[in-house]
C-alpha cells in the first residue's frame, strides 16, 4: 500500500512502486509493506529518495522549470530514471563504468533534457566521466608498453649477466697458472 504525505490529490486505487522497473504501476494487489510517497517541487517520489531530490533542487532550482509533462505517473518516471542514472555515477566505481554504460547515461541525459529537465551540470560530470575513461584507457596502454619493455629489458639483462658469467669463467681459466704436468 502507498501512503501519500504532502500530496494535493489523493488517488481511489493503490499505486506501487515498482523497484525493477523504476515505472510507477496501478495495482489493485494487496502490498504488505507502507511505502511513503512524499511530492517535492510536482514529483511524488519515494520517502527514501527525499533528501537525494531536495539536494537536486536546491543546487540547481532551475532543473525543471521548462519541464512541462502533466501526466504525474510519466514525470515521476522522469525523476526516478534521473535519480538511478545519478547513483549509477555515484556508485559505481571508474573502474566498473564501461564505455558502454557511459555511452546509454550520454542517451538518457539526453532524452530527459529533451523532455525539459536542465542538465547541463549533469552533462558536464558526464563529460568528465568520458574524459577520465579515456585517460585511463591510454595510461593502462601505456602500462603495457612499459610492462613490455620492462620483460624485453630483462630478458636482455639476463642474456648479458649470463655471457658476463661465461667470459668470467674464461678469464678464470685464462688466468689460471700452468701447472707442472702442463709444462713437462
Amino acid at each position: 500500500m502507498v501512503r501519500n504525505t504532502e500530496c494535493s490529490e489523493s488517488s481511489d486505487e493503490e499505486q506501487r512502486y515498482s523497484s525493477s522497473s523504476e515505472e510507477w504501476s496501478e495495482s489493485s494487489e494487496d502490498v504488505n509493506e507502507v511505502v511513503e510517497v512524499v511530492e517535492v517541487n510536482g514529483f511524488q517520489i519515494l520517502d527514501s529518495q527525499v533528501s537525494q531530490v531536495k539536494a537536486i533542487f536546491e543546487k540547481h532550482p532551475d532543473i525543471a522549470s521548462d519541464f512541462n509533462i502533466k501526466n504525474q505517473q510519466l514525470k515521476n518516471a522522469y525523476m526516478g530514471v534521473l535519480l538511478d542514472l545519478i547513483m549509477t555515477l555515484c556508485q559505481s566505481s571508474p573502474k566498473d563504468l564501461t564505455m558502454d554504460n557511459l555511452e546509454k547515461a550520454d542517451r538518457t541525459v539526453l532524452d530527459l533534457t529533451k523532455a525539459g529537465l536542465k542538465l547541463h551540470w549533469l552533462r558536464e560530470k558526464l563529460d568528465e566521466a568520458f574524459l577520465k575513461k579515456e585517460k585511463k584507457r591510454a595510461i593502462d596502454v601505456r602500462i603495457r608498453e612499459l610492462e613490455e619493455q620492462v620483460k624485453k629489458r630483462k630478458l636482455n639483462l639476463s642474456d648479458l649477466e649470463s655471457d658476463l658469467k661465461k667470459q668470467k669463467a674464461k678469464a678464470l681459466v685464462a688466468e689460471t697458472p700452468f701447472d707442472f704436468s702442463d709444462v713437462v
